[in-house]
């Protein structure tokens, strides 16, 4: 399937979601560069991150430094969150985590005391409104979750002309307005895809349970895990289910696939948040467990995975770590760093059997029904070395943040 057809498709999900009431936005929409076009994006791309980067058109583009002009303000600092729905375990998150860092530096007398914040539960007319309110309150730093590539373009660019800098988290935009914070989704579904086509040793049907349809998010994993395992001539994708990364709806949409699909089922890619209900669906449906690999490490997944003995893949991804990937960035351009590209990509830590279980015991008392997220204790995703490789200039960070 072209990557034209796949957004056609994309946007008619986009009118059914609408309609069952979800907020989502319209998918970025872009034709496959030149290879030429491909090489001057990457350009600015640190050599050792480009990799991370494939396919980087299913999410936004790639571009030069969109603040090169930018001065940045004196201390102290006003920090804001920007989110689009606050509704979710993930969010919140990032939002505790956003203010445990602020905090440490409110101390220090270089931000001021409050994260002021902001949650358009999922409406992007709503959300560029309270972006706008936000600037206009003194905030330095906005930090984002868009629910659309190209709702927040107005703001973010009034924004930049009053010297506010805007960051977005796991959710690229298609305006040159603000500096993108995140992993590359088409690359994270390859992965996992792939994973699972391996350890299905290259046979079988396999389930996709995606997130929110319509959206740049979900459009990259899907076309990413459909590439990887293309690559399997003996598997066959059976189907695609939209949980939009929510345990009660997946599960529900998940036992009424199964009912009305009774072949037999062997892997599913899920992509994050949904893993739990995916195996419920599949025992109250009278299924066995199948091998499965999932996006994210929510608590319960973990808890689950160690209770059943589960042989999977994961990733780290939790909101506050992805929180503090962000805040590091803000506070290199704070403190006079330029960087190099306007999109700072960085591939998610995997967990395996091993790792998970290490994992596990560093959070005791969780179940697969907790609703935390089992970061590693230092939230970092990538070490700052890797995140200081997108930057030229600046002084060092004082003091250094405590995740």
């Amino acid at each position: 399937m072209t990557l034209r057809s796949m957004l056609r498709g994309a946007a008619l999900m986009v009118g059914v979601a609408g309609i069952l009431g979800f907020g989502v936005g319209a998918a970025y929409a872009a034709d496959e560069p030149t290879k030429a076009e491909q090489e001057q994006a990457l350009s600015n791309v640190p050599a050792k991150a480009r990799a991370y980067y494939d396919h980087y058109w299913y999410n936004a583009p790639v571009g030069p430094n969109p603040y090169a002009n930018w001065n940045p303000p004196a201390p102290p600092w006003q920090f804001c969150l920007n989110d689009s729905m606050l509704g979710t375990s993930w969010r919140t998150d990032l939002l505790n985590e956003l203010k445990k860092l602020n905090a440490q530096y409110h101390a220090a007398g270089l931000t001021k005391e409050d994260v002021l914040t902001t949650d358009s539960n999922n409406n992007i007319s709503v959300q560029l409104t309270q972006f706008n309110n936000l600037s206009r309150q003194g905030c330095n730093v906005i930090v984002s979750t868009p629910s659309n590539p190209t709702g927040l373009c107005a703001g973010m660019k009034d924004a930049m002309e009053h010297g506010v800098l805007s960051i977005t988290v796991q959710s690229p935009v298609n305006c040159p307005y603000a500096m993108n914070v995140g992993s590359n989704q088409y690359y994270g579904g390859r992965e996992l895809a792939d994973w699972v086509g391996k350890a299905l040793h290259g046979k079988g049907n396999v389930l996709i349970l995606s997130g929110v349809p319509g959206i740049s998010t979900t459009i990259g994993l899907e076309a990413g895990s459909k590439a990887a395992l293309a690559k399997y001539p003996g598997i066959k994708i059976v189907g695609t289910v939209y949980g939009f990364w929510n345990e009660a709806t997946s599960k529900t949409e998940m036992v009424k696939w199964l009912a009305t699909h009774p072949q037999k089922l062997d892997g599913i890619v899920s992509y994050g948040d949904m893993a739990v209900a995916a195996d419920e669906a599949l025992a109250q449906s009278g299924r066995p467990p199948v091998m499965q690999a999932d996006g994210t490490n929510e608590c319960a997944y973990i808890a689950y995975w160690h209770e059943k003995k589960l042989h999977t893949l994961a990733f780290l991804a939790g909101g506050g770590s992805n929180g503090y990937e962000a805040f590091y960035v803000a506070m290199k351009m704070l403190n006079g760093a330029k960087p190099m590209t306007n999109m700072v990509w960085f591939p998610l830590p995997a967990l395996n059997d091993a790792s998970a279980e290490k994992l596990y015991k560093a959070w005791p008392g969780i179940t697969p029904t907790s609703t935390c997220w089992a970061d590693e204790p230092d939230h970092h995703l990538v070490a700052d070395a890797y995140i200081n490789t997108f930057f030229k200039g600046g002084k060092p960070i004082e003091p250094k943040p405590k995740p």
